[in-house]
């Protein structure tokens, strides 16, 4: 086995090592780390969204006053940002107050400054939250869009660049290639990602960008992975204590069936038609290839307590791949899937961190596949 799939075979699991306790069990350790929590640890002030709200839904809280949250939903999609980021920046902007004003000239819940204003705010009212929220939308996919060539593929590098830039304007980003080395542009930028974690997302989980399939996929045409599953884990980066940069980047997502604890739980199925090219036995991973006409995506399905298919075997939309377990090369985890998409020209049987890495998050909620 190559250096990039041992890597790749560990790293399946350096994210989603739970601690003990959770799950009753001992304390095992792991090439010299305590046993981890599989999501990064939440900051003290993390407010959990009530009921209602779908976890890992890029849409509102109950925390966006004024009866706001269609208006930052749409803004956020105009954005190309989580929804979370948007919350988060335009109550440090203003408080959430339409009236506000700074001592330089800013104005609104959105703080245009007059000469802004008259560039995204479309003859509108800056001191509207109707006009000055969608403004902001505008305003926000502009400077995305300019800061875009410097973060290449990396949606997550990609948020961060767009909210320098909003601190420190698009120039000082562009010159700096990358975040400015200005004190207040890093922590602003911390700020509202810690805000739009802490207050503004599903289960505290990190704001994330993602990276969606450009092509046309159709909708309704796949099946959630784990049917009655939830999701716990998203893509993107993590700060997992004790884990190495590389291994901060979770490559995949996390379901799992409520109740199922650290033994066997639910059935693991086929999204679509595949093709089965191979396996990683150490973390329980059935790799896979799309076997229908949609791109030739693939598939890995791990932490597996059983296979149900062979290497050659073609699968049905629906067909068993496998049970969800806690099947982990570096100690126990909580039972889950950890499921994987690959782009389309990947190798047969390929492993993470080689590069083929695509969110699946937004490919399964634009095939009508994404937890219930």
């Amino acid at each position: 086995m190559s250096n990039d799939e041992k890597r790749g075979s560990a790293a399946l699991l350096a994210l989603v090592i739970l601690v003990p306790f959770l799950a009753g069990l001992p304390v095992v350790g792991v090439a010299g780390a305590a046993v981890l929590t599989q999501t990064e640890k939440k900051p003290a002030a993390c407010v959990i969204s009530a009921a209602g709200e779908r976890a890992g839904d890029l849409t509102s809280t109950p925390a966006i006053p004024n009866g706001w949250g269609e208006l930052v939903d749409a803004a956020a999609k105009t954005a190309g940002l989580p929804v979370s980021v948007v919350a988060a920046q335009l109550k440090q902007e203003s408080g959430w107050r339409e009236g506000a004003r700074s001592s330089a000239g800013a104005q609104g819940v959105a703080q245009f400054m007059p000469g802004t204003w008259a560039l995204y705010g479309e003859g509108g009212d800056p001191f509207s939250a109707e006009d000055a929220i969608p403004a902001y939308g505008r305003y926000m996919a502009a400077l995305k869009g300019q800061v875009q060539p410097l973060a290449g593929d990396d949606a997550d590098l990609l948020v961060r660049l767009t909210l320098a830039a909003y601190n420190a304007g698009p120039g000082a980003v562009q010159a700096a290639k990358g975040t400015p080395a200005f004190t207040e542009t890093e922590q602003y930028v911390e700020k509202i990602l810690a805000t739009g974690q802490g207050e503004f997302s599903a289960g505290c989980t990190a704001p994330a960008g993602t990276v969606s399939w450009d092509g046309d996929l159709g909708d309704g045409e796949w099946t959630n992975p784990l049917p009655g599953g939830v999701f716990i884990s998203g893509y993107g980066g993590r700060n997992v204590p004790g884990l190495p940069a590389w291994a901060q980047d979770h490559v995949g997502v996390d379901l799992s069936t409520p109740g199922a604890g650290s033994g066997s739980g639910g059935p693991v199925i086929a999204p679509t038609d595949l093709r089965v090219t191979g396996f990683n036995d150490k973390d329980g991973c059935v790799i896979a290839k799309e076997d229908g006409a949609d791109p030739d995506f693939g598939f890995a399905f791990c932490h597996l307590n059983a296979y149900s298919v062979a290497v050659g075997d073609r699968l049905k939309r629906g067909d068993v791949v496998g049970t969800e377990g806690n099947r982990a090369g570096l100690g126990l985890v909580a039972t889950h899937l950890h499921f994987e998409i690959y782009k389309p020209d990947a190798p047969e049987v390929v492993y993470p961190y080689q590069g083929w890495n695509l969110d699946p998050e937004p490919i399964l909620k634009e095939k009508g596949a994404w937890v219930r």
